[in-house]
C-alpha cells in the first residue's frame, strides 16, 4: 500500500493536481460554512461545515482511499481538518494554502 501523504500546496499545484486527476479520483472539500460555501466555491466542491457539530462524523464517513483536496477561506480550518482526516487514517489530502482566499487571488476559476 503507498504512504499516506497530508500536505498543503499552493493554489496554482492543486488546479494542477484537479487537472490531472481524473473527477471522480479527488473529492474537493469546502469546509467553510454554508453562508461562505454560497458565496462562491471552486467547481465540484462539496460542502462540510467545520463548526458543525457533526463534522468529525461526516468525514469519518467518508472514503479513506480517496485523495481529497480541502480549502477554507484562509487555511487555518483547512489544516485542521487534514490533520484530522489524517488521524482518521484518510491516505492522501491535500489543504490549498491561502485557502479560497488564495485561489481566488491566484485569478484562479470559482462558482456560485
Amino acid at each position: 500500500m503507498d504512504t499516506p501523504v497530508c500536505r498543503e500546496l499552493p493554489p496554482s499545484e492543486c488546479r494542477r493536481m484537479l487537472e490531472e486527476e481524473p473527477r471522480e479520483a479527488c473529492m474537493v472539500l469546502d469546509v467553510r460554512t454554508g453562508k461562505e460555501f454560497r458565496e462562491g466555491h471552486l467547481a465540484g466542491a462539496r460542502n462540510v461545515d467545520f463548526y458543525a457539530p457533526a463534522f468529525r462524523d461526516q468525514l469519518a464517513g467518508l472514503d479513506r482511499n480517496k485523495k481529497y483536496l480541502v480549502y477554507c477561506r484562509t487555511g487555518v480550518r483547512g489544516a485542521r481538518a487534514m490533520e484530522m482526516m489524517r488521524q482518521l487514517g484518510f491516505r492522501h489530502v491535500t489543504n490549498i494554502r491561502g485557502g479560497f482566499t488564495g485561489w481566488t487571488a491566484a485569478g484562479l476559476p470559482a462558482e456560485k
